[in-house]
């Protein structure tokens, strides 16, 4: 164990963070009106969450503010800073981050907030726990699907503190790598607004054949998750913060569960050998909320049908009574401070009333105190009027009172005594914890746009931009190298397959998936393919997988010295796990940043490229106007069925069980939309894409105005001959090929953009 476990509890709304304090929690979790990934929730405005920021550091606990969406280029630089600068100066504990930009900003602007690295940011591995460690992070969310076992290793070897959900909605997605909801509907999860897909319903087939039975309408609904019986095994694993997933839900949820939780991990650290979770406690955490049951999450099982809630995925709440009894004992009522007070009162002196809480001692004078004409004030009078501490968080347990007989006081007196006693105990609590921000001077709208030397490399108008083309088949990948117009392959890593999912097993011991060393075979066929591309005249460059979790890395790590030893002229990086273990090795070639690590902003891009990248693709969710605004030039997705979801659940698994195969599956909506999931059993993740393509084949101008340093084209379920074709269109520009080569085709969001 690190030190003391935290329970970390959310909060939508003043009255929540209010509840989960009274409840027990040792820290809050809140959004503001801006950049928290709870668009939809409460969220308090900025008084009022300054005065949750007080009213927590005055019960000893803490508040950590939700910052964790992606923020355009003009939202960072002209917002940010003025949003942040009055939480900090309250003292706010912490920052939950997602954006890389957003980071490096807070570090340089608000020095001492310390930052928490979101689950958004994907983290599956030590390598890139150590990254956001190296580059500042205090603490770093896990990603929801690792095993306690992978939790251990990351607790081990990175001296930074880990948190880790332990109970509640879970997405069917890893946390970051979700764009669903956002292509579908303009309401993206990057900015906090997810419609949630994963809880509409769909059907399954393989082929024309329909997979799911009548009834199993939701295959991508997760149940939620509740592991208040792995307590024991998580605190041995060295979490630092237990995390509680719930800002939409009522304040009198957080209260609840919080309140298990505290019991339940305050009874193992007092007696850890008697340690057992009452029936009682487990039967109130499903009466609180229930989505079809609960289940144990990732901890001990990689992925399975039982996780998924298949034919109802809506909430079930238990009595009312019960919603009743945490509202009158958390939320209705304030979490008491017990003082102890001395007040002296001595003819021809000033009031003096001493007030302590624990070690703290405030002091403060009043009125001169006068001798008594006629009715001299009573001890007990005295005492009434200072015990009465109102709508306060404070009552005297001990009052002491020292005085003379036959003196006079008005009760004005001892109420101003009381009330700036009390206050200033509350302001020393309260202000102890105040920071002041660096100064910043927002750009103009001249600096937001000025010129990188990148920009004067930029192609003419009519030159041909060049070409990179990512392949996942065989067939493709011989059309690209035969393809004049291509200058540079990313060949996937499905295409050397290792079928390393045939020694899966279960994960009872908390140890992973064992997996065999990397075939021999598997390297002689990729220098094979690298030798061919650069026959072919073209750059070749590993498609690095999805997700790089702890059983890759040690693959990957087990032949390092062989795959360096292939020609590759670099990497494309998908994970900041990969970014962080090619560091380590070091590797010396070009290193592509996938779209999925969001350059959404101009200092997020010079933080992929001071931890190695050396080219950046745009990310898929900003406008023309916005990708103008990043002042770089960087490669552009112009076609390719879009991944929608990376996911550890495996549709092929849920409805025919784990065949090691890798085959593709259709998802239709009540719209009769088609989503195409492919399972890729190497690395036993699945990736959900969209059914119409992304084409930007008809928009010329628009790409002229962003003026890319390449187009990227993404080949995932085509044939050869269709991956010719869509290359001769693009090779030429030739706009009138668009609705002849697409039934159906989407600009994505070049165009119309998110919120």
């Amino acid at each position: 164990m690190k030190g003391k476990i935290e329970l970390l509890a959310p909060a939508g709304s003043y009255e929540g963070l209010v509840a989960a304090v009274n409840a027990g929690a040792d820290a809050v979790y809140i959004g503001g009106q801006k950049f928290g990934a709870r668009a939809y929730a409460e969220n308090p405005m900025e008084e009022q969450l300054i005065q949750g920021i007080r009213y927590a550091h005055l019960h000893g606990r803490k508040v950590y503010m939700t910052v964790n969406t992606l923020l355009k280029e003009r939202e960072l630089t002209s917002e940010l800073y003025d949003y942040m600068k009055p939480y900090y100066q309250a003292g706010l504990d912490a920052a939950i981050v997602q954006d890389f930009g957003v980071f490096s900003f807070l570090k340089e602007y608000f020095p001492e907030l310390p930052i928490h690295a979101s689950t958004q940011m994907t983290i599956t591995g030590a390598d890139g726990a150590r990254l956001l460690k190296e580059n500042g992070a205090k603490r770093v969310v896990l990603a929801r699907e690792l095993s306690i076992g992978e939790v251990r290793e990351i607790c081990e070897q990175v001296d930074v503190e880990v948190e880790c959900f332990v109970h509640g909605a879970v997405c069917y997605c890893y946390s970051g790598q979700c764009l669903f909801s956002s292509f579908l509907g303009g309401r993206s999860g990057n900015r906090g607004r997810c419609a949630q897909p994963c809880r509409l319903p769909y059907e399954t087939f393989h082929g024309k054949q329909k997979l799911s039975k009548e009834g199993e309408c939701y295959p991508l609904s997760l149940k939620d998750m509740m592991t208040v019986e792995y307590l024991p095994e998580l605190i041995q694993a060295g979490i630092t913060s237990f995390k509680i997933e719930g800002r939409m839900k009522r304040p009198e949820y957080g209260a609840g569960v919080v309140e298990i939780y505290r019991r339940c991990i305050d009874d193992y650290l007092n007696h850890p050998d008697r340690f057992r979770v009452a029936r009682e406690d487990k039967e109130r955490l499903l009466q609180l909320y229930s989505r079809s049951g609960n289940s144990k999450g990732y901890y001990k099982q990689h992925n399975g049908r039982d996780m998924i809630t298949l034919e109802n995925p809506a909430y079930h709440s238990g009595e009312e009574q019960i919603f009743q009894r945490l509202q009158e004992k958390y939320v209705s009522q304030l979490k008491i401070h017990n003082l102890s007070g001395i007040l002296r009162a001595f003819k021809g002196k000033p009031l003096e009333f001493c007030v302590t809480m624990g070690t703290l001692t405030i002091q403060v004078e009043g009125a001169l105190v006068q001798p008594a004409k006629n009715q001299p004030i009573t001890r007990e009078r005295m005492e009434k009027q200072l015990r009465k501490t109102g709508n306060t968080c404070f009552q005297f347990e001990h009052l002491e009172i020292q005085m003379e007989d036959d003196i006079f006081l008005p009760m004005q007196a001892l109420n101003e005594l009381r009330r700036n006693a009390l206050e200033q105990l509350e302001t020393v609590i309260v202000m102890s914890q105040r920071q002041e921000p660096k100064a910043f001077v927002k750009p103009s709208s001249d600096d937001s746009l000025r010129e990188s030397p990148l920009l004067k490399q930029k192609l003419c108008k009519n030159a041909k931009y060049p070409i990179h083309v990512s392949v996942e088949t065989t067939s493709q990948l011989q059309q690209a190298v035969n393809h004049p117009s291509v200058s540079a392959i990313y060949v996937d890593t499905s295409l050397f397959s290792l079928k390393r999912c045939s020694v899966e097993r279960e994960m009872g011991n908390g140890k992973g998936i064992e997996t065999s060393p990397i075939p021999d075979c598997w390297l002689v066929k990729m220098a094979e393919t690298v030798a061919v591309i650069k026959e072919a005249g073209k750059k070749a460059y590993l498609y690095l997988p999805a997700i790089f979790r702890q059983d890759t890395s040690r693959q990957y790590n087990a032949m390092k010295e062989q795959l360096l030893s292939i020609p590759w002229d670099g990497m494309v990086v998908r994970s900041l796990e990969q970014l962080s273990w090619l560091q380590e090795i070091p590797y010396k070639k070009e290193l592509i940043s996938d779209f999925n690590l969001y350059a959404f902003n101009h200092p997020a891009i010079q933080f992929l490229k001071q931890n190695g990248v050396t080219e950046i693709t745009y990310p898929l969710e900003l406008t023309e106007h916005e990708l103008k605004e990043l002042r770089e030039t960087a490669l552009l997705t112009v076609y390719g069925h879009i991944p929608f979801m990376t996911t550890v659940q495996c549709l092929h698994k849920t409805f025919g069980g784990c065949d090691k195969k890798d085959v593709r599956l259709t998802l239709k909506d009540r719209y009769k939309k088609n989503f195409y999931a492919k399972n890729y059993c190497d690395y036993c993740y699945n990736i959900i894409r969209n059914g119409v393509p992304l084409s930007l084949l008809g928009a010329s101008k628009v790409i002229e105005n962003i003026e890319p340093s390449g187009l990227r084209l993404m080949f995932s379920m085509e044939s050869g001959q269709e991956c010719k074709d869509i290359l001769d269109a693009f090779a030429a520009m030739d706009g009138e090929r668009e609705k002849e080569l697409f039934s159906e085709f989407t600009r994505g969001h070049i165009k119309k953009g998110i919120e």
